[in-house]
């Protein structure tokens, strides 16, 4: 195992994935929302309710935008928020049941496209991409802070 790594091989894997990433998004989404839009939406369905802070932790965005965001997406009837029962002044952010169907709705979409790309491929192409997944996901787990973290030491 190489100590440094190839740049061009490394901004070629960086290309790839935020390729896949934005085309199945894209495609499983159309205009139903923004990118962003899909992401919080994600986000508050599998971690919620959360607060706004904690929310624009997750999604590295700043706590003003993401209020925007979730404003928007609250009157699209896709999340609700409501006062924080631990502290008055802060209010929860939540998925609706139809922002929940949504999300579900979404995730469901990128996967079937994601198969049906798969099974279009030549079939050592597709084998090789699904033999690399542990190491994908071992790369994914190592670009994701943990949340317990930054809690711990708050």
């Amino acid at each position: 195992m190489p100590d440094t790594f190839d740049g061009e091989d490394v901004t070629r894997l960086r290309v790839a994935l935020a390729r896949v990433s934005r085309q199945l998004d894209r495609h499983a989404r159309g205009d139903t929302l923004t990118r962003t839009q899909a992401s919080v939406l994600a986000s508050t369905s599998k971690h919620g309710p959360l607060r706004i802070s904690e929310l624009a932790d997750i999604e590295g965005v700043n706590p003003t935008m993401l209020s925007r965001i979730v404003g928007k997406l609250e009157d699209a009837g896709l999340l609700h928020r409501r006062p924080d029962p631990g502290d008055g002044r802060a209010a929860l952010v939540e998925t609706t049941e139809q922002g929940h169907d949504l999300d579900v709705a979404l995730r469901t979409e990128r996967t079937r496209l994601l198969a049906e790309r798969l099974a279009a491929m030549p079939p050592d192409k597709a084998g090789e991409l699904l033999a690399a997944l542990p190491s994908l996901e071992s790369l994914a787990d190592a670009l994701t802070p943990l949340r317990t973290t930054s809690t711990e030491n708050s």
